[in-house]
């Protein structure tokens, strides 16, 4: 197997982490809303809190992989959102969850664009569509994933662990990624 095809591996495994990080919120609804007593008005900000952290921080954090390496970045990526992916679980307010999920959702922006710079330097250009279909795909296995695995967490250990657990995972891959990957092919 060439090396390129490990780095694809390691690609697909964030993208399908960080869909299950992303859907953990809503499949913990239940239970954070209860113990937070959290009126839908609420829920609503916490929801929403990721995705404008997200989305004002895509650009910003895929330009600092162009400048410092997309192995760097990588890995601050995943140990940020990963970070704040278990930080939730401690969240006992309103204004707590919102922070914490803003900072996961600024952590876990520029994941998808330095995966893209990474495909763009290790694969050949005709084989840039298929490798950045791979990573995609395994986010909509992620999103599948998510409600099959972390539910039964839930119920079987409350809410709060499936942070954990899903923070945990996350800091793995970073070690993998810093110990494996290099920028350069």
């Amino acid at each position: 197997m060439r090396k390129r095809h490990g780095v694809l591996g390691l690609l697909c495994a964030v993208s399908v982490i960080t869909f299950l990080d992303r859907l953990a919120i809503p499949v913990a609804e239940p239970g954070i809303r209860g113990d937070l007593h959290l009126s839908p008005s609420q829920w609503g900000w916490v929801l929403s809190s990721y995705v404008l952290a997200n989305a004002l921080f895509e650009i910003p954090s895929g330009a600092m992989g162009d400048r410092k390496g997309r192995r760097r970045e990588l890995t601050r990526i995943a140990v940020w959102w990963s970070g704040f992916t278990a930080l939730t679980a401690w969240c006992r307010t309103f204004l707590q969850i919102v922070g914490a999920r803003f900072l996961f959702g600024m952590g876990a922006a520029g994941a998808y664009p330095n995966a893209a710079g990474v495909i763009s330097r290790w694969f050949p250009k005709q084989e840039h569509a298929r490798a950045q279909g791979f990573v995609w795909g395994a986010s909509r296995l992620g999103g599948a994933l998510a409600p099959l695995l972390l539910v039964p967490l839930a119920r079987a250990l409350g809410w709060r662990a499936i942070f954990w657990v899903l923070g945990g995972i996350g800091l793995v891959w970073s070690a993998v990624w810093w110990l494996w990957f290099r920028d350069a092919p």
